[in-house]
């Protein structure tokens, strides 16, 4: 009798212990950045810039979606580290995408730095951010922005996830002016508490 008893109170604890792993897993994901490679500093030496082409993979987890883009050394001053991305290549209306693993149904927020090219004719310079089926634009004006001061800030985006892992997309949203793109550093994806 008494391990029947025992065998009960295990199967009835079974369900909450489960529970309970998946509320700590939840906790250890809130605020842990599920992308690799976040703020670009792991790939090749980029000099002052070296232009990477449409599905080139060359910075670590990443991959370039279109046109083309400029990986950013020396160039300028970055939102973090030592490395950013002019989503305008040379030339180039650039992109870049990262899969990572989701959990359908659960709500994600996007944080990144968002500046501009100050160089070029166009001072508003405009980025696309993809996932899970959803879509939206960010501006950034470089008026009185140099590669000195780019006067970075940061932005939050938010998606629902439709299965098991999601795409971010990130890329050069402008028509007019592929030298001289929208500026990216700093990108990270949490589970939103």
């Amino acid at each position: 009798m008494a391990r029947v008893t025992v065998c009960l109170a295990l199967l009835l604890a079974l369900p909450a212990l489960a529970a309970d792993e998946k509320k700590e897993e939840k906790n250890v994901l809130v605020g842990k950045n599920l992308l690799v490679n976040g703020s670009f500093e792991d790939g090749p030496d980029a000099g002052e810039f070296k232009s990477l082409d449409e599905d080139a993979d060359d910075i670590k987890g990443w991959v370039v979606t279109r046109g083309q883009i400029d990986y950013i050394g020396t160039h300028w001053q970055h939102a973090d580290g030592k490395r950013s991305l002019d989503l305008g290549g040379s030339p180039g209306f650039g992109g870049v995408k990262q899969t990572f693993k989701t959990r359908k149904g659960q709500k994600y927020k996007v944080t990144f730095s968002l500046a501009g090219n100050p160089g070029g004719g166009v001072a508003e310079k405009k980025l696309g951010v993809k996932a899970a089926g959803k879509e939206e634009f960010f501006t950034f004006d470089t008026t009185g922005k140099s590669v000195e001061a780019m006067g970075w800030v940061t932005k939050t985006w938010e998606f629902t996830a439709e299965g098991a892992e999601t795409t971010l997309e990130l890329y050069d949203a402008m028509t007019d002016d592929p030298f001289a793109g929208p500026a990216l550093d700093n990108v990270s994806v949490v589970v939103k508490s």
